[in-house]
């Protein structure tokens, strides 16, 4: 439940609200239902196969298999997968969809709520190397992804080709250190863009003698408001600790853009946890700075006649635009071996544009304080 009339959250870019914005409390913010299968077919081979239902804007069997590969051991450190597995980039690659599995309600939506993969269909290798009570592994992967999200009225497919990843992490007792990187390429364009691509494209033509400003502005959203052969990279480095006791984690992250309506910038994330039997109290601070500025139009397109077209471009440019930092406050209670309770307040401070949450075009362009309650129960079975 959010305290904002004008504002709703989403756990992440896959997500739109029903009511619009004045959505009040919704039990579909966080609810997923996973099922999981393995079969261990002999010594070097195994099938694994999940499915999670969750709130998406176009929920279909596809999108719900999350993993579906077959796993070849072909030596005794090196394995190799094959089909449909988790977006290896960050520490909470595997369980970004088990609540369970960690101890808030979900994971900082700064960080991970705007990532456009989750499950990559291709090959990946896995490299563990043992050395004492340290465990370092290597993890390659190739492949494509898809995801649908909402832009505009209309639904987009983001397809992704050329997507690489590399991971190096080590494991020794309590600590756990990962660092990686990753790229890809957007294969396709939003459908809801093409008419505002076709005003800019004629508009950037039709001024280049006449009002060369205007030409250059027209080129300059048209290139940065465009998904289609734009490159995103990530760059990554995430620690855990975990002796029983205390529970500590923290991402930091910076990615690049090859067009600004892509989120790029900085983002980080410090968790703080300690069990007192069942019961973990915890405090968060996520914050997410974007590495480019907020698009002012200095030149008006009045001679022209295009002011609507020049503040449609300049707001869609902006819109997803992500600065803002939380506080989050939680407990989490652990009344059962296979079943969690928890409660958390985040407090977020947001500036022009909203573009980790679906907002009245009014309300996007004022900083603002958002609280957000929630109550979830997590179990597995």
């Amino acid at each position: 439940m959010d305290d904002h009339k004008t504002v709703a959250p989403a756990r992440d870019i896959s997500q739109k609200p029903d009511k619009g914005f004045n959505t009040g409390s919704t039990f579909k913010l966080d609810s997923r239902l996973g099922l999981h299968a393995y079969y261990h077919c002999s010594d070097t081979l195994d099938f694994v196969a999940q499915g999670v239902l969750r709130d998406q804007v176009n929920l279909t069997f596809f999108n719900s298999i999350e993993l579906a590969y077959v796993e070849f051991k072909a030596f005794p450190q090196i394995n190799f997968r094959a089909g449909r597995f988790g977006y290896d980039a960050f520490l909470m690659s595997d369980t970004r969809n088990i609540g369970y599995a960690y101890t808030w309600v979900r994971p900082p939506t700064e960080f991970y709520s705007w990532i456009p993969v989750f499950s990559v269909d291709g090959i990946d290798a896995i490299w563990r190397i043992d050395s004492g009570d340290v465990q370092w592994s290597i993890k390659a992967q190739v492949g494509t992804s898809r995801t649908d999200i909402p832009v505009g009225n209309q639904d987009y497919e983001v397809e992704t080709d050329n997507l690489r990843a590399i991971t190096l992490s080590r494991q020794s007792g309590p600590f756990q250190v990962k660092i990686g990187y990753s790229k890809f390429t957007l294969n396709n364009e939003a459908e809801a863009l093409s008419s505002l691509h076709q005003g800019l494209d004629a508009v950037a033509a039709a001024t280049a003698k006449i009002f060369p400003d205007i030409s250059r502005e027209a080129a300059f959203l048209r290139q940065n408001t465009s998904f289609e052969e734009q490159d995103i990279t990530y760059m990554t480095l995430g620690a855990a600790y975990d002796d029983g006791t205390w529970i500590a984690q923290a991402e930091l992250s910076h990615s690049k853009t090859t067009s600004n309506i892509l989120p790029h910038g900085n983002m980080a994330y410090l968790a703080v946890g300690r069990r007192l039997g069942d019961w973990t109290p915890y405090l968060m601070y996520s914050i997410t700075h974007p590495t480019y500025d907020v698009h002012v139009s200095t030149e008006t397109w009045e001679a022209i006649n295009q002011e609507a077209l020049q503040e449609q471009s300049a707001y869609i440019f902006n819109s997803t635009r992500m600065e803002q930092q939380t506080w989050s406050l939680g407990l989490r209670w652990d009344f059962h071996t296979q079943a969690a309770i928890k409660l958390q307040w985040d407090n977020s401070y947001i500036k022009p544009y909203y573009g980790l949450w679906w907002s009245d075009l009014n309300v996007a362009t004022h900083a603002d304080h958002i609280n957000l309650f929630t109550l979830s129960l997590e179990f597995m079975f």
